[in-house]
């Protein structure tokens, strides 16, 4: 799969399209997976991958894994536009509906799974990058933005962005959600974003309801060559100091010099901030869990010297 991804690079462009963005979590799948064998972990996540293509988003242009749940991006036109919404939004309801029941009858699942499921739904422009017909993936501020509603998507339900305009919606269907306004960290710190909320299924908690710009940002970093990183693999697993004030308020990103044999230095430095990471707390104990893999996957593709001294910066609001 990388090798076709990475011939494919050759010959990729960029273009702007109109989409809506869903994507969907698995609520408590972190749980699920650390007290099942990996086997059966892997195919719970590819049959509930196969049903939502299959049964409820079968007419997206793209899907993306994103671990715990999937991004799926369905495009549209000016003429499209209401037909689609109603489309996307009907079976984001029906999915949220069943998902308790998603794997009945399936004879690879005769163990207890997930039941909830929390999706955000955003719409707007981005960047699709392609090689000739293959949409190898999306890039812009309205996946961002669908993936902080998700969050927000507790203890299930579906969060739709304020700006996506509710009128292009039936009736029964807008008599469901609430509006309501949120704080998102790098989105709306300072003055609130409004979203639609499932009356039903969703509750807000009290944190993203308060201005996040006077927020007590923690800051710690950790300096390793490529080499010492890789030997934490597949996790590294950060300790903090307290448990965050909320799920989303942490921030971890990759330090890195452009050129080989350089230190870390203010001309060269390079910051890139990493996804792949996961907040937990166990037993009292919060962490970050870095995916070293993906880490030195990416730090790999830049090309840089094993010896080569990598900062991981954290960045985290500790519950007050």
């Amino acid at each position: 799969m990388h090798r076709k991804f990475r011939k494919s690079l050759n010959t990729a462009t960029g273009q702007s399209e109109f989409i809506i963005v869903v994507i969907l979590d698995i609520r408590g799948f972190s749980t699920f997976s650390k007290s099942h064998e990996s086997p059966d972990t892997a195919q719970y996540i590819k049959r509930v991958y196969m049903k939502l293509i299959d049964n409820y988003f079968s007419k997206a242009s793209f899907y993306k894994s994103t671990g715990d749940g999937l991004l799926i991006t369905i495009p549209y036109t000016e003429d499209t536009l209401k037909k689609v919404a109603n489309n996307t939004i009907e079976s984001c309801m029906k999915c949220h509906l069943e998902f308790s029941n998603i794997c009945d009858n399936d004879p690879m699942i005769n163990f207890k799974v997930p039941d909830k499921i929390g999706i955000g739904i955003a719409r707007g422009t981005a960047c699709c990058i392609k090689s000739g017909n293959l949409i190898l993936d999306y890039s812009g501020h309205i996946l961002n933005l669908a993936s902080r509603l998700m969050n927000l998507a507790r203890p299930s339900g579906i969060v739709i962005d304020g700006a996506f305009s509710m009128n292009l919606f039936n009736i029964e269907i807008q008599k469901q959600f609430q509006k309501r306004g949120v704080y998102l960290r790098s989105i709306a710190e300072e003055s609130p974003r409004d979203i639609f909320i499932q009356n039903e299924f969703v509750n807000i908690s009290s944190e993203y309801l308060q201005p996040l710009s006077f927020e007590n940002w923690i800051t710690n970093e950790e300096i390793r060559t490529i080499r010492a990183w890789e030997k934490f693999e597949p996790f590294y697993l950060y300790d903090l100091n307290s448990r965050l004030k909320r799920p989303d308020a942490f921030k971890v990103t990759v330090l890195h010099p452009k050129l080989h044999g350089k230190k870390i230095d203010a001309d060269v430095q390079v910051y890139q901030t990493i996804r792949y990471v996961e907040y937990r707390c166990e037993a009292g104990k919060p962490q970050l869990i870095i995916d070293i893999n993906k880490l030195t996957e990416y730090l790999k593709s830049l090309q840089l010297s094993p010896s080569t001294h990598i900062v991981i910066r954290y960045e985290y609001i500790p519950a007050v």
